[in-house]
C-alpha cells in the first residue's frame, strides 16, 4: 500500500506517522529530545538530536506497519516555528539551536520596535534572535550562510539541497501589504542569509542517496514544503476555509482562525501563510501548554504517574469531576516558561492564587486546565477586537484534545463546540501528509473532509456559562497585579 511518510517535529519530541491515500494512520513512533536552559532565558537544543530522532522513528514506523521503504512515496514535516539553526556554506551546524522558547534578544526586540514605532517582534522573532547573534557572537554570525529553522534544516539533511534559487517559481510570496513589516523587521540582517521557502505542497527536492540510507528509505523520493506546526495542525484538523478555527493542546498551545486579508493586530499575534492559496492564518502562541499540565502532574501525581503511566490521564479525569466547575475559587495561569499570547512577557512565571485549606490536589491540577482553557479564551476575545470577526465553533487537536474531560471544559469556558478529529494527537504529522498527498496528486483541498475525519463533538453547558465569564474575568486581572513584582524578581 502506497503511503507518506509525515513528521510532527514538536518542542520535546517528533512523531512519525505512515499516512495512506486515504488518510489512514497505518503506524505512530515517537522519540523525544531534551530542551537545554545554560542561562536565565537561553533555551537551545541540539540539531543533532534532531536528525537522530527523525532516523529512528522513520526505521520504526516502516518496522510497526510492516511496511517495504519502496511504499513510501513522499516526506513532509510540521516542525516547531522560530527555532534558528546557523549553518556554514558546507551545512555544519554551528552552534545549538536557538528554541523558540528562548528569550534572550529583548534588547534586540527593543531596537528593532523603536525603529517600527511599535511592537511588531517579540525576544522570541527571528528578526531580534539574527540581530542578538549579530551584535554578541559577530564571528559566528560571518561563519553563518543561512539561518535555517528545523525545516530546512530536515530537508537539508534529506536531500543536500539547503535552499532553492530565489527565483524559483515556488519561492513563497509573502503578502504585499506586509512587505514592508518584513523590510522593517529585517533591516539589520543580511539578507542573503535567509533561506527562501517553497509552499507547502511543492516538491524541495528528492531524498539523496545519504539522507536514503541514514532514513532507511529508498533515494528519489520526493520531499515537500511543508509547513510549521500552526497550519499544518490547522490542515490536519480540517480548518482551511476563511472563518475555520482551531485550537491546539499540545507543549505550547494556541487559538488560531483563517482569514483573507491581513489585519492590523496586536502584540503576540502573528499572520501565516495557509495551505490554502490566498488565504492567511491568525493567531498567538501561549508558551508553557501540556508542559504545565505535566508538570502539575509531577508535581502533585508523580506516584500515579509511575504506576500507571498513560493511564494518569484517566485516571486524574475522574479525581477531577470531584471538584466543582470554578475549583472552588482556586486559580492557576501557565506561565512556566514566560509568555507571548494573549499576554507577551517574557519574564512573567506561572501562579496558583487565593489557596485556602479546603483546596485539594485536584483542585490544583483542574485549576490549571481551567488556566489553559482561559488562555485559549483570551486568545479568541484579541482575535475578535483586530478582526471584528465571532469564533462560533472551533476544532481541537494535540494531545490535550484526547481528554474528553478537558474538551468538555473547554466548550464550557469558550461556550462554543468543540470538534476533535481522528488521531487528534497526530494531526499535526496528519496535516504535513495532507500536503505531500495535495503534491503527489491523491487528492485536493475540495475532498478534506474525506482526508480528515471528526470523530467526537463537545457542546457547551449554558448553566455554566456565568460562573466562567466571571471566573475568567479575575483571572484576566492576575496578571497586571503581578506583574511588576514578576519583573523585579525575574530581571537577573
Amino acid at each position: 500500500m502506497n503511503c507518506i511518510a509525515a513528521y510532527d517535529f514538536g518542542t520535546s519530541a517528533v512523531k512519525a506517522v505512515l499516512v495512506n491515500e486515504k488518510g489512514t494512520i497505518l503506524a505512530i513512533r515517537e522519540k523525544s529530545y531534551p530542551l537545554l536552559k545554560p542561562k536565565p532565558l537561553y533555551v537551545e537544543q541540539d540539531p543533532k538530536d534532531f536528525w537522530e530522532a527523525v532516523c529512528e522513528v522513520t526505521k520504526g514506523v516502516l518496522a510497526d506497519a510492516k511496511t517495504a521503504p519502496e511504499a513510501v512515496k513522499g516526506i513532509s514535516f510540521s516542525v516547531q516555528a522560530v527555532t534558528l539553526i546557523p549553518v556554514d556554506r558546507d551545512g555544519q551546524v554551528l552552534c545549538h539551536a536557538i528554541s523558540w522558547l528562548d528569550g534572550r534578544a529583548e534588547a534586540q526586540a527593543e531596537k528593532i520596535n523603536t525603529r517600527c514605532g511599535g511592537p511588531v517582534v517579540r525576544s522570541q522573532d527571528y528578526q531580534a534572535r539574527i540581530l542578538w547573534l549579530k551584535e554578541e557572537e559577530p564571528e559566528l554570525y560571518e561563519k553563518t550562510a543561512y539561518f535555517l529553522e528545523c525545516d530546512g534544516f530536515l530537508q537539508y539533511k534529506c536531500t543536500g539541497i539547503m535552499a532553492v534559487d530565489r527565483d524559483h517559481p515556488g519561492i513563497l510570496k509573502r503578502h504585499p501589504a506586509i512587505q514592508e513589516y518584513y523590510d522593517q523587521t529585517l533591516a539589520d540582517v543580511d539578507g542573503e542569509k535567509l533561506p527562501p521557502m517553497v509552499e507547502a505542497c511543492e516538491r524541495y527536492g528528492v531524498l539523496d542517496e545519504k539522507g536514503a540510507e541514514e532514513l532507511g528509505l529508498v533515494p528519489g523520493i520526493p520531499v515537500f514544503g511543508g509547513m510549521i506546526d500552526v497550519p499544518a495542525a490547522a490542515a490536519g484538523c480540517g480548518c482551511i476555509r476563511a472563518g475555520d478555527a482551531h485550537i491546539y493542546l499540545g507543549s505550547s498551545g494556541w487559538l488560531s482562525a483563517m482569514i483573507d486579508r491581513p489585519y492590523e493586530t496586536s502584540e503576540g499575534t502573528y499572520q501565516l501563510n495557509s495551505i490554502t492559496p490566498g488565504l492567511m492564518i491568525y493567531g498567538g502562541c501561549t508558551n508553557s501548554c501540556c508542559m504545565m499540565q505535566n508538570w502539575a502532574i509531577d508535581c502533585f501525581y508523580a506516584r500515579e504517574h509511575e504506576e500507571l503511566g498513560d493511564g494518569i490521564f484517566d485516571w486524574l479525569a475522574v479525581e477531577m469531576e470531584r471538584v466543582p466547575a470554578g475549583c472552588d475559587g482556586l486559580y492557576a495561569a501557565p506561565w512556566l516558561f514566560g509568555e507571548q499570547f494573549p499576554i507577551a512577557d517574557p519574564r512573567i512565571r506561572a501562579l496558583f492564587f487565593n489557596i485556602e485549606e479546603k483546596h485539594t490536589r485536584a483542585h490544583f491540577m483542574r485549576a490549571v486546565l481551567e488556566s489553559l482553557c482561559f488562555s485559549m479564551r483570551g486568545q479568541i476575545d484579541i482575535y475578535k477586537k483586530d478582526t471584528g470577526l465571532a469564533v462560533t465553533e472551533v476544532g481541537a487537536n494535540g494531545g490535550g484534545a484526547q481528554s474528553a474531560f478537558w474538551m468538555q471544559m473547554m466548550a464550557d469556558v469558550l461556550q462554543v463546540p468543540v470538534h476533535v478529529p481522528e488521531a487528534a494527537r497526530h494531526s499535526g504529522a496528519v496535516g504535513a501528509a495532507l500536503a505531500a498527498a495535495i503534491g503527489l496528486g491523491w487528492c485536493g483541498l475540495e475532498n478534506i473532509d474525506d482526508f480528515v475525519r471528526t470523530e467526537h463533538s463537545y457542546h457547551p453547558r449554558k448553566e455554566l456559562a456565568a460562573l466562567y465569564d466571571q471566573k475568567y474575568r479575575r483571572w484576566k486581572r492576575l496578571y497586571e497585579c503581578i506583574r511588576e513584582l514578576s519583573w523585579e524578581i525575574n530581571k537577573e
